[in-house]
């Protein structure tokens, strides 16, 4: 995670993370598809019953995972 960073002592800020500006296109869709996967991973470690709020929320991360997982098979020659 050496192209993300955080931006600010304090977790309450507004943006608490920065991205560094030289990660390319390609390289920062490798890196979303590689955080929803730990967001989905870390959901299925916890596992506590979760309630309709959060299957929601977690049912769009494993959507956006997806689509990135898609845009990153775009990036590979074939």
């Amino acid at each position: 995670m050496d192209n993300v960073f955080s931006n600010s002592p304090s977790s309450t800020a507004t943006k608490p993370f920065a991205v560094n500006e030289e990660l390319s296109f390609e390289d920062a869709w490798v890196r979303v598809a590689e955080l929803l996967q730990c967001a989905v991973a870390t959901s299925q470690v916890l596992g506590e019953p979760l309630g309709a709020p959060q299957r929601a929320v977690m049912h769009l991360v494993e959507m956006a995972k997806m689509v990135a997982d898609r845009a990153v098979e775009c990036m590979q020659p074939r």
